[in-house]
């Protein structure tokens, strides 16, 4: 249990940072973190130097990115931009015998990976793509609300609401998936199968503080398709919110006209991104929320509830956090088998949540509901 080296790449980054903090907060693992300029690493986590080390190392040169990876026994990769980067840092990870953790990665890299599912599993290694805040967290709720709440959840609706900024690299990543039709707008999962939305849904809702009245569009990922398949979720819906349509209106303008066919569209699109979020409120303002509704049985009765989880910082910290959870989990032999996984499907999802509330400010609230739950759409 305790003969593990958990290796990071991207440190120096808001999400790498807080994937640092993290395991420094909740293990006793060495760390040893990977990057190109080992000053400044050293210099971020100077007062952790008894458990910190710093290598030499750029993703792009294979000899010092599997020098690092044979270094440990499990890699958090939380460096991007994740598109661009695609599968190399896991296949070193996988010739080296390594367990392996990515903050984001999405279906793209998942498909990657499964070409080489059959060695993972020979390796006995564990492989988590889209271990952020969202995708990530946004699948961890539901499948836990599912296990802990229900035996059957006939409807699900969940919103992700927050303030605070992309990296130049994030929103890359979202240009790059708007690109690739990651998301399929206005579709729900229906039994496990998306499913297209014709009838009324929500444009806006009312969340609890702070998040307030927001504007919302459905969309359906294939990490929350297959969380809803997994458990055995009939309807499940989930909703990305917005503070204005001028915001939702920017993403659709970079689909509606192609801003992404070349390499400096994607750049200059994700220039535009940055620009829109920076400043939306300082850093004291920024927070992270996801709101559920649910409507199901237990134990042979109707059951409805709401919840949320609120965390006061902004998703980029969150994203670290869940990404170094998820390692930590591995670590811990909480991962449920071998192979390559979205992030709920591959750990103990029950364990994730009560390790998120045991060290950090995330507030969870569930609430059994008197009356039936409202799904009529505004």
């Amino acid at each position: 249990m305790n003969n593990h080296t958990i290796g990071i790449l991207g440190a120096a980054g808001n999400v790498g940072r807080e994937a640092v903090r993290m395991m420094i907060a909740a293990t006793e693992y060495p760390i040893l973190l990977g990057g190109r300029k080992q000053e400044q690493l050293r210099s971020l986590f100077s007062e952790h130097e008894t458990r910190i080390n710093v290598m030499q190392v750029d993703v792009y040169d294979a000899e010092q990115l599997h020098q690092f990876c044979r270094s440990c026994t499990i890699v958090v990769n939380c460096a991007g931009p994740s598109k661009q980067m695609k599968d190399i840092i896991a296949v070193a990870c996988l010739e080296q015998g390594v367990h392996y953790v990515d903050v984001s990665g999405d279906e793209h890299l998942y498909q990657l990976l499964l070409r080489r599912a059959h060695e993972i599993e020979a390796k006995n290694l564990v492989f988590l793509v889209s271990s952020g805040a969202y995708p990530g967290l946004s699948e961890i709720l539901p499948a836990y609300t599912a296990v802990q709440y229900f035996d059957e959840v006939h409807q699900l609706e969940v919103f992700f609401a927050g303030q605070g900024g992309f990296s130049i690299n994030a929103a890359y990543d979202i240009v790059c998936s708007i690109k690739d039709d990651t998301g399929m707008g206005m579709n729900y999962s229906h039994f496990g199968k998306a499913e297209k939305m014709t009838g009324a849904f929500h444009r806006s809702y009312e969340l609890p503080p702070p998040a307030g009245l927001l504007d919302t569009y459905p969309i359906l990922n294939s990490e929350f398709q297959r969380m809803a398949d997994m458990y055995n979720i009939q309807s499940a819906y989930f909703y990305n919110t917005y503070p204005n349509k001028s915001v939702l209106n920017q993403f659709v303008m970079i689909k509606a006209l192609k801003q992404y066919n070349t390499e400096a569209q994607k750049q200059a699109s994700a220039a535009t991104l940055t620009t829109l979020f920076h400043g939306s409120g300082q850093a004291a303002d920024h927070y992270t929320m996801f709101y559920l509704t649910a409507v199901g049985s237990k134990d042979g009765r109707r059951v409805h509830l709401r919840g949320s989880l609120l965390y006061p910082h902004d998703w980029n910290a969150l994203s670290g956090i869940v990404a170094a959870q998820a390692a930590r989990l591995i670590a811990q032999g909480h991962s449920k088998k071998p192979g390559c996984f979205f992030v709920a499907e591959g750990i103990d999802v029950s364990a994730m949540m009560d390790g998120l509330i045991k060290y950090h400010q995330l507030e969870l609230a569930v609430t059994e509901c008197q009356q039936e739950v409202d799904y009529e759409r505004t």
